[in-house]
């Protein structure tokens, strides 16, 4: 009985093991879909979140930033060329020059009018031509986890783009679908920060998926302050308080805290809305959903894969059959220029002479001349040779031993 209890913990290991092996890269998809000056906070939104995991590791090669509005050039910005989401202005988003933020600028992906429902589909599905540009594309498979964020005005299972279209919670759900089906993802979370936010992760059917969303049907999602100085709201509530916990609790790519831990920092008295989240489409439930580390998301993950582990001996004997391998080809090496040594040596040294109709019928109308000269040039090089085979020869004896 005791033999079978180790069998099987052995098992369970070895399935986590696996199970861990699958996680190679993180991506993060982060989107704003607001226009116009009033809308201010959405993008800042967006870009507190890309500070986030650039300065936990995520590379700009595997962030996708979709900005509609470009804020920091707009006339009525009394702070040209910069981003704030506190009233502080402590922090430039748009051009972080300090040290922890991993590089200084923003690179945007999907700009302007190009921040579209179509493309955003294209994007997850990848249903582009071949020659659409490497770095607008999510290059991810099935050991990719994926971070997806989503900021702007919406309403029951609905999501506008630049107040000219929609998104529905069915689009994103058969989206995903797509994705599992064309194993671009290992496992998903979604954030969603808008009215009613909630309800556009009810259709959701795809596995290995976490949703969270700031706001429950009917509720709204509301802005945390404004700066008198910029005229607006800087950032909203739900979006504020994730990134205080993030802040806060993460400081490294190593840290061990869980995505349950951040899911219970939401406190509907300080959002002044109910912040929602759905386990039920994870492997393992609301467990194992609750256990995945923060920086399984938002961190920077460089996957290293062995294919086979040899024994020491394996390994030895692979060496010795190099080293003979080596020796077999020095071998055939000096037996070749002791041909040519034997060659050189019966030639004679006298200097040959051509008259001139010989040279015409030369078919490269020139004589042939072999002086003695380039006769022992090529001597040297023959004795060059030797003596780097003798030194590889001393080698391969020095490894065999």
């Amino acid at each position: 009985m005791r033999g079978h209890i180790q069998c099987a913990l052995l098992l369970a290991v070895l399935f986590a093991c696996l199970c861990s092996a699958t996680h190679t890269s993180n991506w993060a998809v982060l989107v704003s879909t607001s226009r116009f000056w009033f809308n201010y906070r959405h993008l800042a939104n967006t870009l507190s979140l890309y500070r986030t995991v650039k300065r936990l590791g995520i590379p700009d090669s595997q962030i996708i930033l979709m900005l509609p509005d470009d804020m920091a050039c707009n006339p009525r910005n009394s702070f040209p060329g910069s981003v704030f989401n506190d009233k502080s202005r402590e922090l430039d988003l748009y051009d972080d020059r300090d040290a922890s933020s991993m590089g200084s600028g923003i690179e945007v992906d999907y700009r302007g009018y190009e921040v579209t429902v179509e493309n955003f589909i294209r994007l997850l599905t990848d249903r582009w031509p071949e020659s659409y540009p490497r770095s607008k594309r999510l290059m991810t498979d099935d050991r990719s986890n994926i971070l997806i964020y989503m900021t702007g005005h919406g309403g029951n299972e609905f999501l506008k783009f630049q107040d000219a279209e929609e998104i529905s919670s069915h689009d994103l759900a058969d989206a995903f679908e797509q994705m599992w089906e064309k194993k671009r993802y290992n496992e998903l979370l979604f954030m969603i920060d808008t009215c009613q936010a909630n309800t556009m992760y009810g259709q959701f059917y795809t596995p290995n998926i976490i949703a969270t969303g700031s706001s429950a049907l009917h509720q709204s999602s509301y802005s945390h302050h404004a700066d008198q100085d910029v005229g607006v709201a800087v950032i909203d509530r739900w979006t504020y308080y994730n990134l205080e916990f993030l802040e806060e609790q993460i400081h490294s790519t190593s840290s061990n805290v869980t995505l349950g831990q951040l899911f219970d920092s939401y406190d509907p008295v300080k959002v002044h809305s109910d912040a929602g989240i759905r386990y039920d489409l994870f492997n393992g439930g609301e467990h194992e959903a609750r256990n995945r580390k923060v920086v399984d998301f938002f961190g920077n993950v460089q996957g290293v894969e062995v294919d086979e582990v040899k024994s020491g001996a394996e390994s030895l004997a692979e060496w010795k059959a190099d080293l003979q391998a080596l020796k077999n080809l020095m071998q055939k090496s000096r037996d070749l220029m002791e041909e040519m040594k034997n060659v050189t040596a019966d030639v004679d040294f006298a200097e040959a002479t051509v008259s001139p109709s010989q040279g015409e019928q030369d078919a490269f109308g020139t004589a042939k001349l072999l002086d003695r000269a380039s006769t022992w040039s090529k001597q040297a090089i023959g004795t060059a040779a030797l003596a780097s085979l003798g030194l590889l020869w001393t080698l391969s004896s020095l490894f065999e031993t």
